[in-house]
C-alpha cells in the first residue's frame, strides 16, 4: 500500500512519538507500508520541527526517516500548465504536496490539514485515484483491511 505523507505528519510524528502519526511511521518502518513524499515536504518538515520543537524532536525525526522505508518522488518535470491548474483546487503552497500524490500512485494522501486538504470541497470533487485522510482515519482503515 503507497501512503504519501504531508510536512505535518513528519513534524506531528517528530512532536508525539505516541501518537497516530508516529504509528503510520512506524508501520514503514516495519515495511507494511510504503511511505512516499516530496522533497518540498521533507524540508518543510524539518525546518518547522527545527524552529518549533528543537533538537530532540528534530533528531527524532532523521531517525524516523532513516528507519522508515521511504520514497522521494521528484516532481521537477512537471509543466507549469499542470501545476496552474492544480491551484484551482487548493492554494500553491499545497500543489507540491498533490502533485506527490498523483504522480506517485498513491492509495492514500495522509495529512493533518484539514482547511487545505480534507475539508476541501474541491478536492473531493476531483474524483482523485486516492483518498485524502487523517492519520486516525487511515490507521482505522489499515486495521480494518489488513
Amino acid at each position: 500500500m503507497k501512503v504519501f505523507l504531508d510536512a505535518n505528519v513528519f513534524f506531528a510524528a517528530a512532536g508525539s512519538p505516541t501518537g497516530g502519526s508516529a504509528f503510520v511511521l512506524e508501520l514503514a518502518k516495519r515495511e507494511r507500508i510504503q511511505i512516499i513524499t516530496v522533497l518540498y515536504a521533507l524540508v518543510e518538515a524539518e525546518r518547522n520541527i527545527q524552529a518549533k520543537l528543537g533538537e530532540k524532536a528534530l533528531d527524532r525525526h532523521y531517525q524516523n526517516l532513516l528507519e522508515g522505508k521511504r520514497k522521494v518522488q521528484n516532481i521537477d518535470n512537471v509543466s507549469m500548465k499542470t501545476a496552474t491548474e492544480l491551484e484551482t483546487l487548493l492554494i500553491r503552497k499545497d500543489v507540491p504536496i498533490l502533485l506527490g500524490a498523483i504522480l506517485s500512485n498513491a492509495d492514500f494522501l495522509v495529512t493533518l490539514d484539514r482547511k487545505d486538504f480534507i475539508d476541501n470541497k474541491k478536492l473531493k470533487e476531483a474524483d482523485l485515484s486516492f483518498q485524502i485522510v487523517i492519520p486516525g482515519d487511515f490507521l482505522k482503515y489499515y486495521i480494518k483491511n489488513t
